[in-house]
């Protein structure tokens, strides 16, 4: 079952279901026993009506006609009354009794027998199983005056009256509790369709977007659903950002092989080729041919930025300024401390950023360099908002006018003779890979301030946590 839906609706009716039936069962039970309890409470009260008409004459026990409860002189009214001594011998019976079917009075001398062993003073309530279903209370008493002083009052009721009566409780219990149970379960199937809705919209505009009816998923109310619907957003940009670098490289390649092969038509008919100049040609289309095909390599190596693994920019930083002071030992390198911090990128591909831009830092600078790196607010799931790396210099900066022309993709400044220009435009396109961002301003060293912007970034000491 891959319906979300159907799981939980199945689950919480499931569970619905088994609640109701639990509270149905917990009820027909406390019914049943308070019925059974009531039948008790009713027989008591007609004992003491017998025990109050009941007279000693001449050591026994003699009973008015005259009784209080009409039903125990009728004929199969289904109220029975006994009388008997301490050695169990009956000493009266009420009318209805007399009148009843001789199984029916054998069965209740058992029951009056197994009474007369309890102590005086005792209340036996039971039901009575036999040729009828009976309830049946005793009541043992001390009679002063008689030959047997012990004496039984025993008084039985057939159980049918409260069996309908049970049974009519439970029948509409469970009328009542069934028709609850699907109203229930057709308001939560209601609810579950409406909650779920978002995500049947979001279905729905995933099949617009393979159409090609929408180019981004739109906003949904719930708060739940927002980051995924960001986090698609973002898969859908960096996927067709994608597909422009690569149609775009493809341009490049055919239109930089244009002039070489006109070049080899044009000579290769001619009668006296110049074969040094054809040569040219061929070297420069294969070095063309390997340039594109570089670049398209390093799209397809950072085609899925999250895919990437989490790579520390302290060391990284390190590294490059130890080589750095190498090969300018009369600079002074100097990095801020901020503490270590983790980037969602290819490792060649940092050094190649951050490599270029510091060298070209102390290749058109003076004397100094410093290297900071500036973090974002927090998120709320352990990344930032974004990791900035600021490189500055003491050189002649890059003037305003020329910093748009040296983000210029396929533009080169290496000919000029100021300016830190160099390889910007590649350092450009990599962070754009990464939906990243290049800034070039003035810095307080006098010289150039290049900002490199990061989205995925986080603190090195909550790696251990976010695995």
């Amino acid at each position: 079952m891959n319906s979300i839906q159907r799981r939980l609706a199945l689950v919480s009716i499931s569970v619905l279901l088994s609640f109701l039936s639990l509270t149905g069962l917990f009820l027909e039970r406390t019914y049943r026993n308070s019925v059974v309890t009531g039948v008790q409470q009713e027989l008591q009260p007609v004992i003491y009506a017998l025990m109050g008409v009941a007279q000693e004459r001449q050591g026994s026990l003699q009973f008015s006609s005259n009784l209080s409860q009409p039903r125990l002189q009728q004929p199969d009214s289904g109220l029975f009354a006994l009388v008997t001594d301490g050695t169990g011998t009956p000493g009266w019976r009420s009318p209805s009794l007399t009148m009843a079917d001789a199984a029916l009075a054998s069965q209740i001398d058992e029951f009056a027998d197994g009474a007369t062993s309890v102590p005086t003073e005792r209340k036996v309530f039971a039901p009575s199983a036999g040729f009828a279903d009976l309830y049946c209370l005793s009541n043992s008493v001390e009679w002063e005056g008689l030959v047997e002083p012990a004496v039984a009052f025993v008084l039985c009721t057939d159980q049918e009256p409260y069996r309908q009566s049970m049974a009519q409780f439970r029948y509409a219990l469970i009328a009542g509790f069934g028709s609850l149970s699907l109203l229930l379960s057709f308001a939560l199937l209601l609810v579950l369709r409406w909650g779920l809705r978002p995500l049947r919209q979001i279905r729905h505009q995933l099949l617009q977007l393979e159409q090609g009816d929408l180019e981004a998923l739109e906003p949904v109310q719930p708060l739940e659903l927002a980051p995924l619907v960001e986090s698609l957003n973002q898969y859908i940009a960096h996927q067709s950002a994608l597909r422009n670098r690569h149609r775009q490289s493809l341009d490049d390649l055919s239109h930089s092989l244009k002039t070489p092969l006109t070049v080899l038509r044009l000579g290769a008919g001619d009668s006296r080729p110049d074969l040094a100049l054809l040569q040219e040609q061929v070297a420069r289309m294969q070095a063309i041919v390997d340039h594109q095909l570089t670049r398209i390599a390093r799209v397809a190596q950072t085609e899925a930025a999250s895919n990437q693994g989490w790579v520390s920019v302290e060391r990284v930083i390190g590294q490059l300024l130890r080589a750095l002071a190498v090969a300018y030992p009369e600079h002074e390198l100097k990095q801020s401390p901020a503490g270590d911090w983790q980037l969602r990128i290819h490792e060649d591909d940092l050094l190649d950023m951050l490599g270029n831009v510091m060298e070209n830092a102390c290749k058109y600078g003076n004397q100094r360099l410093m290297v900071s790196v500036q973090a974002g607010d927090a998120r709320g799931d352990g990344l930032q908002a974004g990791l900035q790396i600021w490189i500055e210099d003491d050189g002649p900066g890059i003037a305003a006018d020329l910093v748009d022309t040296a983000l210029r993709r396929g533009v080169r400044f290496d000919s000029r003779e100021t300016g830190q220009g160099i390889g910007l435009s590649m350092v450009s396109e990599l962070l754009e890979i990464y939906d990243g961002d290049l800034q070039v301003e003035t810095s307080t060293l006098g010289g150039a301030k290049v900002i490199l912007t990061f989205q995925q970034a986080r603190p090195a000491a909550t790696s251990a946590s976010l695995v």
